[in-house]
């Protein structure tokens, strides 16, 4: 049934491939400030239960290493093979108008002297470095990196929004039992005619799929 449904909006699922495909590349243009330069990070406590009722369809990567679940009727989007190689799976929920995109991190070689002597906090600004290094875009960093804890699983997030202010997401990264890094990223679909999505269902989207990361 779903995909018959999804068949039938094949139209809107063209959109939600290139629209995604931009957004992925159009996440950041802030260059990263030295850690002296940075501001002191928040450390948020959040619950493991998650705000929406989770399906059983889970993400997964490649090697295993890592796994979520996606709201009750949400779907994957297959992207044919148009998505960068970096990423494992894009979900958006039944109205088209948010999406989530689960990625695998590039190791370059200053990474893991970073991510030893910064942690995950580290290994946000470098996720910021890469998506500075992908686009000349018009987005920039809204809030200080802060560190979320969830039981034993620790995550560092970041919000990043468009020059004006229309259009936020939200990122998670975090590292895997192989020493593998990956983000989650929360972000809005605009398509014409659908009303915008509130920072605060975004962020019951992302809270939720949080819980349900295992690693």
């Amino acid at each position: 049934m779903k995909l018959i449904l999804i068949s039938q909006k094949s139209i809107k699922l063209i959109q939600i491939i290139v629209l995604v495909s931009l957004i992925i590349m159009m996440n950041a243009c802030l260059v990263i400030r030295h850690e002296e330069e940075a501001e002191k990070p928040f450390v948020l406590n959040l619950s493991p239960l998650p705000e929406l009722e989770m399906s059983d369809i889970m993400i997964k990567s490649e090697l295993g290493d890592i796994f979520a679940f996606i709201p009750e009727n949400w779907f994957i989007v297959n992207l044919e093979g148009q998505a960068p190689s970096d990423v494992i799976s894009v979900a958006v929920n039944p109205e088209y108008t948010i999406s989530i995109v689960f990625s695998k991190i590039r190791k370059l070689d200053k990474y893991e002297e970073i991510v030893a002597r910064e942690e995950l906090l580290g290994l946000a600004r470098l996720s910021m470095e890469q998506r500075v290094k992908k686009t000349a875009g018009a987005v920039k960093l809204t809030e200080t990196y802060s560190t979320i804890n969830m039981g034993p699983r620790r995550f560092a997030k970041y919000i990043f929004a468009n020059s004006d202010n229309s259009m936020m997401g939200i990122s998670a990264v975090f590292k895997s039992s192989i020493n593998d890094y990956y983000e989650m990223t929360v972000l809005p679909i605009n398509l014409t005619g659908i009303e915008p999505v509130s920072r605060r269902e975004l962020e019951k989207v992302f809270n939720s799929v949080l819980t349900t990361v295992q690693y």
